[in-house]
This record gives C-alpha cells, structure tokens and sequence, in this order.
C-alpha cells in the first residue's frame, strides 16, 4: 500500500505501517525528503517532489520498482488530488466521488451554500472581504494553524496581506470567512454509502481566539447545553453534504461553533482523525483503532459497527491539553512520559524534548496529556496538578552570524 506523506513530522505514518505490516501487507512511503524520518518505519521509500511533479512522474517510478499498488492511505488534505488520481489510474478501492470538493475549503463553503446549509459568508479573493471580524486562512495548504489569523477591520487585513507578502506566501491560495462568536468543538466520525455516523465530541472551552490554536483543556463529551446541541446541528448537516457529494469509506474530523442563541456552523472538515491526542481519546471512549479504520477504508471493506458510542453519553468525561511554546528556541523539558503516567486519572502522555521552534505562524506543541475524570470539577483538578508539575524551559535560539 501507498503512505502519502508530505510532513515528516508526523507520527501518523509509522502507525498506519505498524497496522499494515499486522495485516501482511508491505507499506511503501511517498514522500519529498530522502531522509525522511518515517522512512525507516516503512517497507519502502519512494521520493517525489509534489509541488512540481505530476502523477505520471509517480507510477513511472512505481514501474521502475515493481510496485503495484493495492490501495493508498492518505491522511493530509494537499494530497487528495493526488490520492484520487492515483486511485483511478489504478483503478483501486478507496474514497473517490465528492473527496476533492474537501481538498479546498472554498470548494466545502461554496457547496455548502448551494445546498442551503451555512450562512457563513466568505471569499477567496482577500481583496474584495468587507465582512468582519473574519478568519483568513490557507484553503488547500493547512496543517497546525498555519497563516491562520482573525482580522477585525480593513487594517488587520492589510497588514496580514502583507505579512503574507514578506513571508513569501502571497501567492497561497486563501479564503476569508465569516468569523462565529461562541464555542469552538470537534465531531470525529466515519462515512460509509454517504452516512455520516459521529463517534467523537469534543468541547474546546479555552480555545485561544486570539491565534485560533486549540488550547487550554478539551473535554469530550461536550459539557454545556447548546454545544451538545450543536454536535447534534453539525453532524446532521454534515450528514447532508456527504450525501450529496456521494463519500464513502472516508474519516472526517469536523469543526464547528456554536452559540448560546442557538446557531452552529462549520469551522472547517478534515477528512481524517483528528491529531495529537485524539486517536487516544477515541480509542479510550470507543473501542475504534482510528488507523486501523483509515487502512480498512483505503482498502474499501469498513463496515460500521452494528453497535456504536454515543458520542455525547454522559461517561466517561476524558479531557486533554496539548502544550504549545509561544517563543522561538529549543524546548528543554525535564519531565518525563513516566512521570506525567504516575499522576491521579493521566492515561497517556507525550513528549517531545528538544522540540525546535523556528516559526510563531503555526502551532508548537511539545507536550500532551489525556486524562480521565468522574466529573468535570475533578478532571479541572488533576489537570492542575499535572500543569503544576511540568518541568520545562525553552532556551532562545541564537542570532544568526
């Protein structure tokens, strides 16, 4: 099988090999770095640079190695193009109708209107925005909030324009939408013969709204009454869209807000699990191997479960905080995995020790932690205790010569 890679950061890849390799099958990595460091992880390695190489550069290299494939996994949003040309050259199983409509966000806003499902207003041309506050973000090439930004007034916006400028991206393709007040939320679910079934909801009540990173604690399920209400707003509109774009066989992270007036409306769709610590969580609150899922799917024979969670059932409340540097430099952390495991309700942790810092324009997280509580009072308590004994510095980076 196919592993699309574009990040090498990402721990994703050397998971979905661990559950490949389970199966019998080889993995082959694709990716743009020769060392990447999931390589090693895989069966194979194959190199291509995606930003000027074309899908016949891709299985030229395949037939030169003897590769045939029988499915490929992808779980980042700039490589579905790539994921359904690859899987119609070969004629393989896997997502193919309505899946590059969720490679753009202008592509998901503009359906969306079509079938009367949001109101949220928008554009992709920045210049022409005169609705505000706003989120202005990449549309096709997002990953840990990158150039993601609010913009109050027509100033903000032309100051981000021209950040964009100085950092080299003016030519990014962007869209402004509408910026919702209220609270931030996650619904992970699967989609099978164009039916969205939701396993995962998740409360972000210290979402910072300042950067729009997730921060603070995530709560699952969703503790206040008209966030409840919206999971069940978004799901059913969610629902309606992979409907009409015909998904099957497809993972779906989905974000939404939702106001204590009673709107909700769709912050953006991802069409995999949700990172860091989610697949823990769904896994502790579900059962459900989120990668072994994402390999059934790619291999076109997921079946949902005859008997699923309720993604808002009142137990078990599971919360978690990702840990972000917010200076540039080298994160220096003392303690450890272990450490963070020995404390009241902690499930998992991680933690990246030596993690470099080298841009403010995307997330940074270097520490995570999931823990389990019998009421949210007392996951706010061990979740202090856990801050509390955190031991870390970050040590500037040095100027440049």
């Amino acid at each position: 099988m196919l592993v699309f890679s574009k990040w090498p950061s990402v721990r994703n890849v050397g998971l979905v090999a661990d559950r490949l390799r389970a199966r019998g099958l080889r993995s082959v990595l694709v990716s743009c770095l020769p060392d990447d460091r999931n390589r090693d992880r895989c069966d194979d390695h194959l190199v291509l640079d995606w930003d000027s190489e074309d899908v016949a550069a891709l299985v030229a290299r395949l037939d030169r190695r003897g590769i045939e494939p029988v499915a490929v996994v992808n779980m980042v949003e700039p490589l579905i193009p790539w994921q359904t040309a690859v899987v119609a050259h070969y004629g393989l199983p896997g997502p193919r109708a309505g899946l590059d409509v969720l490679a753009s966000k202008y592509l998901v806003r503009d359906r969306m209107r079509t079938l009367g499902l949001s109101a949220v207003r928008f554009s992709d041309d920045l210049a022409a925005v005169d609705f505000f506050p706003a989120i202005v973000k990449p549309s096709r090439e997002s990953a840990a909030s990158w150039l993601v930004y609010r913009v109050n007034d027509p100033d903000a916006l032309l100051a981000h324009r021209r950040l964009l400028a100085e950092l080299g991206e003016a030519d990014t393709e962007m869209i402004a939408e509408e910026y919702l007040p209220g609270i931030e939320f996650s619904v992970d679910g699967l989609v099978v013969g164009g039916r969205f079934h939701p396993v995962l909801a998740v409360e972000k009540p210290e979402h910072d709204e300042i950067r729009h990173h997730d921060a603070g604690l995530r709560i699952h399920p969703p503790q206040q009454d008209h966030v409840r209400e919206g999971v069940r707003v978004l799901s059913a509109t969610i629902g309606a869209l992979c409907a009409d774009l015909g998904l099957d066989q497809l993972w779906l992270h989905v974000e939404g807000r939702s106001t204590p007036d009673g709107r909700t409306e769709l912050v953006e769709i991802n069409p995999r699990p949700g990172g860091g610590m989610y697949p823990t969580v769904i896994r502790e609150s579900s059962g459900i191997d989120p990668f072994e899922t994402v390999v059934s799917m790619s291999l076109g024979d997921f079946t949902v479960p005859a008997e699923r969670p309720d993604p808002l059932r009142a137990l078990p409340i599971i919360g978690w905080v990702d840990l972000e540097a917010e200076e540039l430099g080298t994160v220096a952390v003392r303690t450890t995995e272990d450490d963070l495991r020995a404390l009241a309700g902690v499930i998992d942790a991680e933690v990246v020790d030596g993690y470099q810092v080298t841009s403010l324009e995307k997330e940074n997280y270097f520490l995570r932690f999931v823990i389990t509580a019998d009421s949210e009072a007392q996951l706010r308590a061990r979740t202090a205790t856990v801050l509390g004994a955190l031991d870390f510095r970050i040590a500037p980076r040095r100027p440049e010569a």
